[in-house]
């Protein structure tokens, strides 16, 4: 392994060298050579005999996180090292905190759990050792045992602020910053599970679980600030630096405009902020100002684009606009900007509890001359209606003006791909069970064209009105009117369409060449069924979909079945690294740049892995087929 990082900790040296070859996360073990393994036994053995300072060993704060990446063979040998330690100082902190983790990587949970007792009992307050809990405990909600727990994970927070606060901005607190955002397993995430527990016990009238909920939750609620102050020095820092973005209340003038204006003039339009306390004091109390307004000829006047910078709060202003939009929802049920408020910020709060979000459905028809709401429950994917989702999206949008609906479809295309053209399509797999809902599609369709042509008028060359009117003209069969505006990609990584939007559509022909120099070109596929698929080697997701990928490959290869394999890698011996490991027999398209890669920006790819199943008229059945369904799918079509 090349180390291209230099430090006087070998840990920090060798992890910096799995980012600097992309391997800093990835499904499988890592390829370790003898002596890279023996300096890493070495290392560990100088934290064990460095003992504990100040109540935490030396250990690596992240080394739960890679330890089920290292080759099986240290395994024994990290576990052998710190059984030693142990069998002649039974209180020795750091073997018991090492033993725990490779135990539970070698293990599992419920055999490791006395080497974990054992660590919790020496070193409680350790990094490493609550960096491991987290890991272990990031899955383990539900079930007899949830509120014990909870309150393991509640200490285990606590211990990790305490710790974060007496930090200077060190490697290692870096260390503990990172593996902590990444696990999620924070104070808000467990208050909104607790949240959920609390509403379905509530349901079934459990008074006692539903009061031992509040009392967890309320925990919970305090430590939420104490993540701020501990992981979110750079706004304490800032407060001193920024002033207010205006004097006056938020009553007295637009406050959101000048809060945006104030982001653009300080380089902050970006998704990375930094909100001082009092800015976000001024945030809440305008927001709690639009929600208290409630609605008004069908509207709120909450901000265009709610969904978008509500992401960007900090957790303790999700909070705190959570709580407000229930207290207000439960005073005034017919509160649409309440329940638009609260769709929003659980929405954007992934959790593993969370029972549904119950609060999109509620918003939609309390906020009926509203169109961003029905485009964020679609965007939202909750599995609802779309059909009468875009019927009420394109009735609230032209009651905002002729223009406004071309606004709309644009965003459909470009960040959901679910368009009237998308469903039309789908219904018309099985057009005699789909008729009445095909009857309902053919006037959005209409209107859409309508507002695209009329957009062409405002603006000629307007790309996704072009392209839209082409995508209309080919679902509805006008072969010439389509050709007049031909579907295709865009370079530009801000004009693409979302990958949905491409599902039924015709792939249209594209140039590029093989990772050994041959030229491919689209059309010498034709009369092939054809898989392409997006990857790059330092996607942890992708080297796992290549043995469904070849299984395919053997089996239907013979019968006309091709694939063209599209990496998104920067670097040459990298990609030749990883043809080689996969033994991967079809060819591989490859410009090394990355996310920019011409084939990925032209068809919009911005996750990996992406398989394309394309059939042999040219058809795009599916842009994220993957796994066994990619098999049975081929089966069923080849």
């Amino acid at each position: 392994m090349n180390n291209t990082y230099n430090s006087t900790d070998f840990w920090y040296t060798f992890i910096n060298s799995l980012y600097n070859e992309g391997l800093s996360s990835g499904i499988g073990g890592l390829e370790m050579d003898a002596d890279t393994q023996k300096k890493l036994l070495t290392d560990f053995k100088a934290k064990i005999e460095a003992g504990i300072t100040d109540g935490e060993t030396a250990l690596p704060p992240s080394l739960s996180d890679y330890c089920w990446r290292l080759p099986q063979e240290m395994l024994p040998k990290l576990r052998s090292l710190a059984e030693g330690f142990l069998d002649t100082d039974p209180d020795n902190g750091p073997a018991a905190v090492l033993l725990a983790t490779v135990a539970y990587t070698d293990l599992g949970s419920k055999e490791s759990l006395p080497f974990v007792e054992k660590a919790l009992t020496l070193v409680q307050k350790d990094p490493c050792l609550n960096m491991f809990m987290i890991y272990k405990y990031r899955r383990s909600y539900g079930g007899a045992k949830i509120f014990e727990v909870q309150e393991t994970i509640l200490t285990v927070l606590e211990n990790v602020f305490e710790w974060a606060k007496r930090q200077d901005n060190s490697a290692r607190f870096q260390d503990v910053r990172r593996f902590y955002f990444r696990q999620r397993v924070t104070p808000y995430s467990v208050y909104t599970d607790l949240k959920s527990i609390e509403e379905g016990w509530n349901k079934r009238g459990k008074v006692g679980v539903v009061e031992k909920c509040k009392e967890e939750i309320e925990k919970y609620r305090t430590l939420i600030y104490a993540e701020q102050a501990s992981f979110h020095r750079e706004a304490i820092q800032a407060a001193v630096e920024q002033p207010l973005i205006v004097d006056e209340s938020p009553e007295n003038v637009n406050y959101w405009e000048a809060f945006l204006d104030a982001l653009i003039d300080r380089g902050l339009s970006t998704p990375r902020w930094v909100l001082t306390k009092k800015i976000q004091d001024q945030l809440l109390k305008y927001f709690k100002t639009r929600i208290e307004e409630g609605v008004t000829d069908g509207l709120t006047t909450l901000p265009l684009d709610l969904p978008e910078y509500v992401a960007r709060f900090p957790k303790a202003m999700h909070l705190e606009l959570r709580e407000f939009a229930e207290e207000m929802l439960e005073k005034q049920p017919e509160n649409g900007a309440a329940a638009k408020m609260l769709a929003v910020v659980v929405e954007k709060n992934d959790n593993p509890l969370r029972l549904g979000n119950p609060f999109i459905e509620q918003a939609v028809p309390l906020v009926p001359n509203d169109p961003e709401i029905c485009f964020f429950a679609m965007s939202s994917n909750r599995g609802l209606d779309e059909l009468s989702l875009l019927e009420n999206l394109f009735d609230r949008a032209q009651s905002h003006g002729p223009t406004e609906l071309s606004r709309w479809l644009t965003k459909l295309y470009k960040n959901v791909g679910t368009t009237p053209c998308h469903i039309y399509r789908n219904l018309m797999k099985k057009p005699d069970e789909n008729d009445a809902l095909i009857k309902r599609c053919k006037p959005l369709i209409e209107q859409a064209q309508q507002a695209f042509q009329q957009r062409l008028e405002e603006e000629p060359n307007d790309w996704y009105a072009l392209r839209g009117l082409g995508d209309i003209y080919e679902t509805l069969g006008e072969t010439e009117l389509a050709q007049k505006y031909p579907w295709e990609g865009h370079s530009d990584i801000e004009t693409v369409w979302n990958q949905k939007a491409w599902v039924g559509k015709k792939l249209p022909d594209f140039s590029a060449a093989a990772f050994d120099g041959t030229p491919i070109s689209g059309s010498d596929y034709h009369d092939k069924m054809l898989v392409l698929n997006f990857c790059a080697k330092w996607c942890g997701f992708c080297a796992p979909e290549i043995p469904h990928l070849k299984k395919v490959y053997e089996e239907h290869h013979h019968k006309g079945l091709e694939v063209i394999g599209v990496s998104l890698d920067e670097n040459e011996a990298e990609l030749q690294e990883y043809i080689k490991e996969n033994d991967i027999p079809w060819p591989q398209v490859f410009d090394g740049k990355g996310w920019h890669t011409t084939l990925a920006r032209y068809f919009g790819i911005n996750s990996l892995p992406s398989q394309w199943l394309i059939d042999r008229d040219g058809t795009i059945l599916s842009v994220d087929t993957r796994g066994e369904q990619l098999s049975q799918l081929v089966d069923q079509l080849i």
